[in-house]
């Protein structure tokens, strides 16, 4: 049970010491093929699962992102009641995953191999790179940062066991916190086919579905609440979304919400999965 956790623990932080070393940051184009690769691989691995069940899978995962979003903004009302609103405009979606998807979905079905060599390799790679990254950024911790992590943990702790009672889906799902690339990869490299396919759609319709709600949420919950909503990708992809919401100032906050959850993802992915198969 320990050794994923110590694996890839230890990718994020040897990334993290040569980031420290070099004081360079990988380009931020480097992500692109690998997230990309990974998507491809987890897809093919499960797409005869997937396919044979495309309607069932679609419209789960879609019901269980949008259960984790809502469900972790309500809970971050109770720490943060405060409102405010600003215009904003949908960023991109990222095509690039949509196509690695379908792309790997198609491969899959019509050529059988085994996918899912790759994936840990290229798991661990994305680890030491986003590691190396974060050794380039200045982190201030402050306490509304604080609190937005443990709601997103506290929300899909209530949210997971519901869909693991009806569907019997591994609550490792919950706790990607929108990190797609990570959680289908780990739970198909752990033998789990459909745990895969539903790690990778889930987190990765949670993230999109940030960026149509949480300028309705911001609405009607507080702000750590909204930011909560948006998991580990608020220190990427969803943080200019976060920025047009609340002001420039709260990208700190976004910021260090997304690296602390990011931080822990791959230490609850596998335990919690673990205790699931045990």
């Amino acid at each position: 049970m320990l050794e994923p956790l110590f694996r890839y623990a230890g990718a994020i932080a040897l990334g993290y010491a040569v980031g420290r070393l070099t004081r360079r940051r990988p380009p931020q184009w480097a992500y692109t093929p690998l997230v990309a690769s990974l998507i491809f691989f987890v897809a093919a691995n499960a797409s005869r699962v997937v396919l044979g069940n495309l309607g069932l899978f679609l419209a789960v995962s879609l019901a269980y992102a949008a259960a984790l979003v809502l469900t972790t903004a309500a809970v971050g009302s109770i720490f943060d009641r405060s409102t405010s609103y600003e215009a904003v405009g949908r960023p991109a979606i990222s095509l690039y995953a949509v196509a690695a998807m379908a792309l790997g979905l198609a491969v899959g079905y019509y050529a059988s191999l085994d996918y899912g060599v790759a994936i840990d390799p290229l798991l661990i790679t994305l680890l030491l790179v986003a590691g190396t990254d974060m050794a380039g950024v200045k982190i201030r911790l402050e306490r509304k940062a604080l609190a937005a992590p443990a709601v997103s943990l506290l929300a899909a702790t209530v949210v997971a066991p519901l869909f693991t009672a009806a569907f019997k889906i591994t609550p490792a799902v919950a706790y990607g916190l929108g990190w797609y690339s990570f959680t289908g990869p780990y739970l198909a490299g752990a033998g789990d086919a459909a745990g895969g396919a539903y790690g990778l759609l889930v987190n990765f319709f949670r993230e999109q579905l940030i960026f149509v709600l949480a300028p309705l949420l911001s609405r009607r919950f507080g702000r750590v609440g909204v930011l909560a909503a948006g998991g580990a990708t608020t220190m990427d992809n969803t943080l200019p979304l976060y920025v047009a919401l609340y002001g420039p100032s709260f990208s700190i906050y976004a910021f260090a919400n997304g690296v602390l959850l990011t931080l822990t993802v791959p230490i609850v992915v596998p335990a919690v999965h673990q205790l699931y198969v045990a």
